[in-house]
């Protein structure tokens, strides 16, 4: 069974990848069913998300978690907690705080994959 540590080394996987562009491991740690939906409220698929980091209209510069919660069930995991990151958007760089729920759930494979990510901006300071 899967522990919690085990969990938030696959989230710091993802924050890695994101930040390093590291698309293949990315794609690794996406569900082919991904539902993302950003703080803005735009939602993506895997193929969309990857294509828009892969095209650079999505750029992750800085991106940092804390106050992280992980609950974790037989096939499943949620990680809770807030995100700040800088990004480049449409060449735009902007700055993103927000809380955020993902949810991990393990494949027939074995393997677990970030199934789906949902982000709540936070009011500004």
């Amino acid at each position: 069974m899967t522990r919690v540590p085990e969990i938030l080394a696959l989230e710091e996987r993802r924050r890695q990848a994101l930040l390093a562009g590291d698309l293949p491991a990315l794609q690794r740690l996406l569900a082919e069913d991904l539902v993302y939906v950003h703080s803005t409220g735009a939602c993506d698929g895997r193929d969309s998300y990857l294509a828009k980091l892969a095209g650079g209209s999505l750029q992750y510069l800085e991106l940092d978690f804390f106050s992280l919660q992980v609950q974790v069930l037989p096939q499943a995991a949620t990680v809770s907690g807030r995100m700040a990151a800088l990004v480049s958007k449409d060449g735009q760089c902007k700055n993103v705080a927000s809380l955020f729920m993902t949810v991990w759930a393990r494949g027939a494979d074995g393997e677990w994959r970030l199934q789906a990510h949902q982000g709540t901006p936070l009011p500004a300071a």
